[in-house]
């Protein structure tokens, strides 16, 4: 596992990364006249990661199948500059710090010595040097935000065996391990693919007559704060497939009993990506179309409802299209209000583009800004409920903990280099709820490499890639295509 970088304040207040230190002579040299020698200073060696590539795997079950080859580390050659632009030297070699600075500025007498008063601020600066650095210290970056790209993909193929064993726990003991128990083939017909169903043991159930069949293809998600469980109430989503046609009753039946209003749905595929079907066109796309809905009666219970679009508008530059819904559920005095938040940027089993991050960023804050609370769970879907869907609450879920600023100094409070990976925790939570969250390796190196940025523009530095902007990570199928 790479060192991290240590960091000092500018005068600007950004902070720059100091050079590895140089290792100490192992003997002096004696010169012509018998005096000791210092040898000269070698420049530190540089350290060059060369990404190698894993085996292929396939999207779920089997890590030896795919043709994806990890892409360019998007860590590998950052540069450290400022918010200001101002070029910057390599620090110095790391030193100790001092536990706290004995000398005070304070201003130098009319009558001191030219010689005595240089001495003076000579020391001043460097008191003002070594508190800076000392301050300095709790912005370490975390070890596992300074992982490289194989150890972070080594981290994916150890999740992808952590989901083989609980698929081999559910179907060898049910009994001892019912949480992992496969679902019935019966409900076939409504998943959208064969290979994505959620657990038996957490999915939502509709409220149907016994003896209807309760099953919808979505699974109920909740992650506690891992560093501030106490202060910080759990996220809560519901991360759900893209709906069929023979789903979409089912999807608006779940939204009346689960949620309050106002909700949010967050939608996060088009309905169709190169020419294929992703999600049913399952809600009013145009201001003041309705969608009538039970109108079958499928679970005998009498349950009727109308769906309107009341608004639509645009966000981020059309990146998000924001639709007001109204759905009219007959028996009930108020209708309930669902925004349905459809996000255009982010390709099929990929992750989006770096000039498109601030609009992702912006569809979390509305989706937030929009739901009637906390408790309130986030419907979450793209097309099979885990890659994208997956992404988007790790992501979400995680940067909570970087904006708290609980992360500075998180090594030394949490054992040092083996400090809990954040990500791999969280990720491998989400698979205990629903199988095969963050499905793809760009999606989980994504969620490392975005967590890393904010991290680095929350203490004021920035880092600078050698790859375009525009280049996206995407694996070379369809993971969702069966044979």
């Amino acid at each position: 596992m790479p060192d991290f970088p240590r960091f000092r304040r500018s005068k600007k207040g950004a902070m720059t990364p100091a050079a590895s230190p140089v290792a100490a002579p192992s003997s002096a040299r004696s010169s012509a006249d018998g005096r000791s020698t210092t040898p000269a200073r070698e420049a530190p060696p540089t350290l060059t990661i060369t990404t190698s590539t894993t085996p292929p795997r396939s999207s779920h079950s089997n890590p030896s199948s795919s043709s994806f080859h990890p892409p360019k580390s998007p860590f590998r050659n950052f540069k450290f500059r400022s918010s200001h632009k101002r070029a910057r030297s390599p620090a110095p070699a790391s030193l100790a710090q001092p536990s706290s600075p004995a000398i005070v500025n304070h201003s130098p007498a009319k009558d001191q010595d030219p010689k005595d008063r240089a001495v003076s601020q000579g020391n001043a600066a460097q008191a003002s040097k070594q508190q800076s650095g000392a301050e300095d210290m709790q912005h370490k970056i975390p070890t596992f935000l300074n992982l490289s790209v194989p150890d972070i993909l080594f981290k994916y193929n150890d999740i992808n065996w952590k989901e083989g064993e609980r698929n081999m726990l559910g179907s060898q003991d049910p009994l001892t391990h019912p949480q992992y128990a496969p679902l019935s083939q019966v409900y076939r017909n409504l998943d959208r693919y064969g290979n994505v169903q959620p657990w038996n043991s957490n999915r939502i159930k509709l409220q149907v007559p016994e003896g209807a069949t309760d099953y919808i293809n979505a699974s109920p998600i909740v992650l506690e704060s891992p560093l501030n469980p106490e202060d910080r109430p759990p996220h809560r989503y519901i991360a759900m497939q893209g709906p069929k046609a023979n789903t979409t009753g089912h999807t608006w039946r779940m939204v009346a009993e689960q949620l309050q209003s106002p909700a949010v749905i967050v939608m996060l595929t088009e309905t169709h990506e190169k020419n294929m079907e992703k999600c049913f066109p399952y809600y009013p796309r145009e201001v003041d179309e309705t969608k009538e809905l039970g109108e079958d009666d499928e679970f005998g219970d009498g349950f009727r409802a109308t769906l309107k679009c009341i608004s639509m508008e645009e966000k981020a530059e059309g990146a998000i299209v924001m639709r007001q819904l109204s759905l009219h559920i007959e028996g009930r005095d108020e209708d309930m209000v669902v925004w349905h938040l459809l996000y255009k940027k982010w390709p099929d089993y990929g992750v989006p583009a770096l000039e498109d991050i601030e609009s992702f960023f912006e569809l979390m804050r509305l989706s937030r800004a929009k739901n009637a609370g906390q408790d309130n769970p986030r419907i979450v879907h793209c097309s099979a409920g885990v890659g994208r869907s997956g992404t988007f609450i790790a992501l979400e879920h995680l940067m909570r903990e970087v904006d708290s600023g609980d992360l500075e100094n998180y090594d030394e409070k949490n054992g040092g280099a083996d400090a809990p990976d954040l990500v791999f925790d969280a990720v491998n939570t989400l698979r205990e709820q629903r199988r095969m969250m963050v499905q793809a390796e760009p999606q989980f190196l994504f969620i490392y490499q975005v967590l890393r940025k904010q991290w680095m523009e929350k203490y004021d530095l920035v880092e600078e890639d050698d790859e375009p902007a525009s280049k996206r990570l995407e694996v070379a199928h369809d993971p969702f295509v069966e044979d």
